[in-house]
């Protein structure tokens, strides 16, 4: 099946979360599953197209240029030839860009819904999730946070330094042992343009990321189903009928690919190595 298939099997609702790149929704683990996953797989052909089409429109350019040469030369159905390419050109440029207005950030399918998909069998099927997604470019302008003055830096003569701050996911459920579960992910990070003159004269720019994502997990366990000893560096509050455990990670990494799903995974399953089931009191 092509993206442009893919797209149309899509109904209004799905359409609309590709386009504007937000997801707030309240919903059962399965009809929630039902919904993302189609994006999932309409984002996986967009990727693989884009990247196909952008060869051929990059080639139908160069080649219309040629035969527009040839034209002006006078060289039998030059013209003919150029208007052909020209269209294929056109064509290939739309639905180059149309590719990448549906793009979102890898965060969705690499890490939310695998998450989400691994939870499947833990979250209570009856009560709805709450989930928030912000799936538009990490670096995006309205992200930004500050932008610092150029400044040089050894061999470069230029660097610009930017920084940004994505809390782009957050999640609420409740567990079939009636734990409740919520957690957020947010990405802290550092952007450096550097430019510099090479000896030939030429002047080239690169962009290196650092990226320290924040990953908070709350946990409220009843106290009739399990006795909680605090995990290291865990914060644990005790309520009428609940412990609370909140747990934090920081991650950081030299690029803007999405983490390891099995880090947010592996945060909430420390928390229940360390819960017993709760001893039953005599006579009850």
């Amino acid at each position: 099946m092509s993206v442009v298939q893919t797209w149309r099997s899509l109904n209004a609702e799905q359409k609309r979360i590709l386009l504007d790149k937000r997801l707030e929704v309240t919903r059962p683990i399965d009809e929630l599953l039902a919904l993302l996953k189609p994006l999932a797989a309409c984002d996986a052909r967009a990727d693989q197209s884009r990247t196909r089409l952008g060869c051929s429109f990059g080639l139908a350019l160069v080649l219309t240029v040629a035969a527009l040469i040839a034209w002006g030369n006078d060289v039998p159905f030059a013209m003919a030839t150029a208007l052909v390419l020209l269209a294929a050109a056109i064509a290939l440029g739309y639905f180059y860009f149309w590719t990448k207005r549906i793009d979102v950030s890898n965060n969705f399918r690499q890490f939310a819904l695998p998450v989400l998909s691994v939870f499947r069998e833990d979250i209570d099927a009856a009560p709805p999730v709450r989930l928030k997604l912000d799936l538009g470019s990490p670096t995006a302008a309205s992200k930004k946070q500050s932008e610092k003055a150029p400044y040089s830096m050894g061999v470069y003569h230029k660097v610009i330094e930017s920084t940004y701050l994505d809390p782009w996911m957050s999640a609420e459920a409740v567990l079939v042992d009636g734990t409740k579960l919520s957690w957020q992910v947010t990405d802290s990070i550092r952007e450096l343009q550097k430019t510099k003159r090479n000896p030939g004269g030429k002047y080239k720019t690169k962009t290196k990321y650092t990226k320290k994502t924040d990953l908070e997990v709350r946990l409220g366990i009843r106290k009739k189903t399990y006795d909680v000893t605090a995990p290291a560096g865990a914060e644990v509050t005790s309520g009428a009928k609940r412990n609370v455990v909140v747990m934090e990670r920081q991650i950081r990494s030299a690029t803007l690919d999405p983490i390891d799903p099995r880090a947010l995974i592996d945060l909430i399953a420390g928390v229940y190595r360390n819960a017993r089931r709760a001893r039953k009191e005599a006579g009850a």
